[in-house]
């Protein structure tokens, strides 16, 4: 219902001059207390009951977002310098919930090695219970788990890298 566009709206919000948050529907279903710090958020612009129709730009830059009303088909383009998509998502941790320890959310435990509470088993990314769900670090999770499996399956060996050559 919004939770996670509102949150990273409230982070931008910090950085940008303006955010605007796109949202299809005439209302939030997330935290209240989210909605409630977007509103007085002063360089947040709520644009409800929109859909994204097209990335404005040259080759290089974004510069803006045309969006449309659901409601009336009215459309308008958002000027603007970048565009954070932030959908949500719910965890799909079937396939392991009688392997490694979960968390409230489903989402799969792990510490800061990538190790799950199952010796041998590594996760990785948007399943895990980091509170960052970004693709660089998901990347980066995936690279410390690989290294921590490769330890793992060669007795603790670690892999040797040098610089050097």
């Amino acid at each position: 219902g919004g939770s996670s566009a509102m949150e990273g709206a409230l982070i931008l919000a910090k950085l940008a001059k303006k955010v605007y948050l796109v949202h299809r529907r005439d209302e939030f279903r997330g935290e209240a207390v989210l909605l409630e710090q977007i509103k007085n958020t002063e360089n947040i612009e709520l644009v409800l009951s929109s859909v994204s129709k097209e990335v404005a730009g040259d080759e290089q830059f974004v510069t803006g977002l045309r969006v449309a009303n659901v409601k009336s088909g009215e459309e308008r383009l958002l000027q603007l310098e970048g565009i954070f998509v932030e959908i949500g998502f719910i965890v799909n941790s079937e396939l392991i919930k009688d392997l490694v320890e979960l968390d409230r959310l489903n989402q799969v435990v792990t510490n800061n090695r990538q190790e799950t509470s199952t010796p041998g088993i590594f996760a990785a990314g948007d399943l895990t219970d980091t509170p960052f769900k970004q693709a660089v670090i998901s990347a980066g999770e995936g690279a410390k788990a690989a290294l921590q499996a490769y330890s793992y399956l060669n007795n603790g060996t670690a892999v040797s890298l040098d610089w050097g050559k």
